[in-house]
């Protein structure tokens, strides 16, 4: 197999392979070309991106954050930090400096690297790292810590990046469904 194409048509059509599950059972897969050995491979995408976004890694919310960003924001290209509470590591500087220092030289280097000029940071209500957190603020409604990280993000994000527009939200859990609303700092 390789990569096909429609007739008079300069652009590969997908390709099917096959490959099995980890119990053995077949699973077809479309993909931009199929290597020689079987194996799918996909198209690098060399759009720029148009910002940074940062948030939680909870599988939960990985669709509804995705069709937030791309729909309702419009931004199609964009680079992708995602961690255990979002961008709680703000907030945490005092207590948890080496996970600030990890998430600021990664926001340092994408901002620099691809010359954004928009930052998406987004944290969300029922928040498992934020649980496991709160032992370090047990005086802090947990979601009022992590509206609060978002304002500490911003505020920091703006200090050093003053050319970047810098978006907060908050991701809601309503009916077994995700809203999000601006969190102003």
């Amino acid at each position: 197999m390789g990569l096909r194409r429609e007739h008079g048509d300069d652009k590969p059509s997908p390709a099917l392979s096959t490959r099995h599950d980890h119990d053995d059972e077949p699973i077809e897969v479309t993909a931009d070309v199929i290597r020689p050995d079987g194996r799918p491979m996909y198209a690098l995408d060399h759009q720029p991106p148009e910002a940074l976004v940062i948030h939680c890694g909870d599988p939960r919310f990985q669709t509804a954050f995705r069709r937030f960003v791309t729909e309702e924001l419009g931004i199609q290209h964009y680079a992708l930090i995602v961690l255990g509470g979002g961008v709680h590591a703000f907030g945490a500087q005092s207590f948890l400096p080496k996970n600030f220092k990890i998430l600021w030289e990664q926001v340092k280097f994408f901002i620099r690297s691809q010359n954004l000029k928009q930052v998406i940071i987004i944290n969300h209500e029922d928040c498992g790292w934020y649980h496991k957190l709160s032992g370090y603020h047990p005086t802090i409604d947990l979601p009022v810590k992590g509206k609060l990280d978002l304002r500490q993000a911003a505020q920091t994000l703006l200090k050093d990046f003053a050319g970047v527009q810098v978006r907060s939200y908050w991701a809601g859990i309503e009916n077994d469904h995700v809203y999000f609303t601006p969190v102003n700092g």
